[in-house]
This record gives structure tokens, C-alpha cells and sequence, in this order.
């Protein structure tokens, strides 16, 4: 008599680390669902696959060395039932010092709902060209250097305006081609050849408006560009974390922001007018 066992997919979860983009794939990884902890499969780096725990909503907790603890919010209405994929953005702990050590933006905004960043001497990809044909939205993309690739997974990325001043955030579905992406939806605005390309680097607000956005001490300076979430409303801030970092009150961080109107032409106001 033969026994047949069977695995049904139940989720899949991809760790990413919030300040480099890159996937977590250290050993020790532990996760736990209703206290008790799971044994997952793994695929790949930072890829980990659950089998056999059910379709049902849950809250699970991660706890990576070298990052903070995450709980996680799994509701499969929003995930692909084929597959359904989470990519989770662990943010390093103090301990943690693979790529440089932590410097932290933190405070708190009434309202603020997202707050991320983008390093600009760091693009990943160039833009080339986008089209959209029978809702099937495509964008060819350049290598940063000639002869090079530029490998853009299933994600999100920023593409740079040309003044560098904002950025539109689009999601890869897939790479069909080394340099060519179709998107989950299309780029919000027009772009120009060789608009730059960047990994987004993921800060945490919560309900209450406390926010901390924290990237890798690694270099002498350290230009960002700040996207902050506020309401309906999004700004833009340049920062070098050398020179911004640690506490910041609500005036500090607003003051002197982009607040986005286009990405390619800002609207006038009359108060940019009397500017």
C-alpha cells in the first residue's frame, strides 16, 4: 500500500533589507505564527516558502538576526492565488553592521504615512523607453555603465525625474528580456532617455505618525532624496544623512520640500509665482 503526501502552497515570502535592496539570506531566520514557529522551505536567496498552513488571514512574526523584529499582515484576498508572494522589508538593528553601520532619520508627523528614500549617487538601471499596448505595459531600460546589466526583479523601483528634484515609482511584473520590463501598471508621468533608475529604501511610519527611516554609513556623503507621504499629500527632500540625521520635528523635515505636482513640469502657484 503506497501513502501519498501532499503540499499545497501556502504562502511565500521574500526578505528584503530595507537599506540596501538586497535580500536577507542569513542563517537563524525564525518565524512564528500564533507563538508557535514555523519551518519553512527554501527557494533561493531570502526566498521562503510555507506549505500546508492554510488560505486564512494571519499575523506573522519574523525575527532575522541583525534586524528588528517584524509582524507581518497576511491577507491572501491581495495576494496572486498561483502564487502569492510577499516581499517583507526587515530594517537593521543597531547590531547589525554588514555594509557599514546605521545612521536613523526618526520623529514624529501627524498624519505622515509613508516615508522612503532613494540614494542618488547609486542608480541601479537607466530609462530608455515605455509603451503600453492592449494593457500590457513594457519599458526598455539601459544599463548604468555600457556592457553591463541591470537585473530588475519582481519589485519596486523609482525612475528619477530629469531635473532629479522627484520620482515616480513603478512595479515590475517581470524581466521578459535582460534589458526590457513589463509592468504591473504604467509609469505615472513621461520621462526622458536616460532618467535614472533607483532601489527605494523603505522607512516605517506609524498610525500615531512616529516614522524611522534608516540607511548604511558607508561612504563620505550621503545624498538622498527623501519621498514623505502626508494625507493626500507627497513632498520631496534632498538630504545628505550626514548632515540630516537623528530627531527631526515636523519644521525640519518639511521645510524647504518639493511638494509633488508632476514629476516633468510643476504646476505654478502663486505662491511659487511670488517666489
Amino acid at each position: 500500500m503506497s501513502v501519498v503526501i501532499t503540499a499545497k502552497l501556502s504562502l511565500a515570502l521574500r526578505l528584503i533589507d530595507t537599506t540596501t535592496g538586497k535580500e536577507v539570506d542569513e542563517s537563524g531566520i525564525s518565524f512564528f505564527l500564533d507563538g508557535n514557529r514555523l519551518i519553512p522551505m527554501k527557494k533561493g536567496e531570502g526566498v521562503f516558502v510555507f506549505v500546508n498552513i492554510g488560505r486564512e488571514d494571519f499575523l506573522m512574526q519574523i525575527d532575522a538576526p541583525g534586524y528588528e523584529k517584524a509582524d507581518v499582515d497576511v491577507n491572501h484576498e491581495k495576494l496572486d492565488p498561483r502564487l502569492p508572494m510577499l516581499d517583507i522589508f526587515l530594517m537593521p538593528s543597531e547590531k547589525n553592521r554588514v555594509g557599514g553601520s546605521v545612521l536613523e532619520l526618526n520623529g514624529t508627523l501627524k498624519g505622515l504615512t509613508e516615508i522612503e528614500a532613494i540614494r542618488l549617487d547609486r542608480p541601479i538601471g537607466l530609462f530608455q523607453s515605455a509603451q503600453s499596448r492592449k494593457e500590457v505595459h513594457s519599458m526598455n531600460i539601459l544599463p548604468v555603465r555600457a556592457g553591463g546589466g541591470c537585473m530588475l526583479d519582481q519589485i519596486a523601483y523609482a525612475l528619477l525625474s530629469e531635473d532629479e528634484e522627484r520620482y515616480d515609482v513603478f512595479t515590475v511584473q517581470q524581466q521578459n528580456a535582460p534589458l526590457s520590463i513589463i509592468l504591473k501598471e504604467p509609469v505615472e508621468t513621461e520621462h526622458k532617455l536616460n532618467d535614472k533608475i533607483f532601489r527605494i529604501i523603505y522607512g516605517r511610519a506609524s498610525p500615531d505618525g512616529k516614522f524611522r527611516l534608516k540607511v548604511r554609513d558607508d561612504s563620505s556623503t550621503l545624498p538622498y532624496l527623501l519621498r514623505i507621504k502626508v494625507g493626500e499629500e507627497v513632498y520631496f527632500k534632498k538630504i545628505d544623512f550626514h548632515e540630516t540625521n537623528g530627531k527631526i520635528t515636523r519644521t525640519e523635515l518639511l521645510k524647504g520640500a518639493a511638494k509633488k505636482e508632476s514629476v516633468t513640469e510643476p504646476k505654478e502657484t502663486e505662491e511659487t509665482k511670488d517666489e
